[in-house]
């Protein structure tokens, strides 16, 4: 296991195994070290904070020039709700979007936008929401193809949801073989290394990320520890003994490992 050079006592604590727990805020603006492409993968059971660590991490990357596309695909979800309008994102319910005022003016554009179709029919929602997901995967391909491609980040929570039901396992997986080049990266959400289709397969081979809340059987953390690798041993002792809202936070590239805590 391997530690930033970086690392202070007011930011970051070791355990008495030896792992060092890094407070969330100094994690997301000093250790997260992102670059355009990437993909990323939250692992974990629901309700264990994959969504707010996800806004952590994006205040700090999103930009005007290099946004986040958060799909939606439920009719409420309080955190996107609470965040994405926190960090100046934009909340839209078609694909594209139609340009503001202000941007046609030459203001500046949005950080992020809340991909956010409408709900309350249970005949058409799921289809409705669907061809959104579907035209904001394909536009940001296409952009991400063209010479005026700056980049960005598609933020696919609910990732099974997309997979299975809305029937976008086909287009995750071409961005997270072809995304790395183009600067389109693509995070999910996956609550078992075997439920999200083919997207959870590639999502882990291609991840340069990958962060582990606790939970799950022992089947998963063995799942978990063949993904990570050589330091998979390590891991599958550590996420049993997280607390609520921690992360195991591994750099597949670099091979750095640390615990992202809850507290900011």
């Amino acid at each position: 296991m391997t530690s930033p050079v970086f690392i202070s006592d007011q930011d970051s604590y070791r355990r008495p195994d030896g792992m060092t727990v890094v407070a969330r805020t100094p994690f997301a603006r000093d250790y997260f070290d992102y670059k355009p492409g990437e993909h990323v993968v939250f692992g974990g059971p629901s309700t264990r904070g994959k969504t707010s660590l996800a806004f952590d991490l994006m205040e700090f990357v999103a930009t005007a020039e290099f946004p986040a596309y958060v799909a939606v695909s439920k009719p409420q979800d309080p955190v996107t709700e609470r965040r994405g309008p926190a960090l100046g994102f934009r909340r839209v319910d078609e694909w594209p979007p139609p340009p503001r005022i202000q941007e046609l003016m030459g203001g500046e554009k949005p950080r992020g936008y809340l991909v956010w179709s409408k709900f309350g029919d249970l005949n058409i929602d799921m289809e409705r929401c669907a061809a959104i997901t579907h035209r904001l995967l394909m536009e940001r391909y296409a952009h991400g193809a063209s010479r005026r491609n700056k980049g960005g980040i598609l933020i696919m929570d609910d990732t099974m949801i997309k997979a299975k039901i809305m029937g976008q396992d086909s287009s995750m997986v071409t961005i997270l073989a072809m995304g790395g080049a183009m600067k389109l990266g693509l995070w999910i959400f996956v609550q078992k290394p075997t439920d999200s289709g083919r997207t959870t397969l590639w999502g882990y081979e291609q991840a340069a990320h990958l962060f582990f809340t606790k939970g799950g059987d022992d089947r998963m953390l063995r799942r978990y520890a063949e993904i990570i690798g050589e330091q998979g041993s390590l891991a599958k002792r550590v996420i049993p003994t997280l607390e609520p809202f921690q992360f195991l936070y591994v750099h597949k590239v670099e091979e750095f490992m640390c615990i992202v805590d809850a507290k900011p």
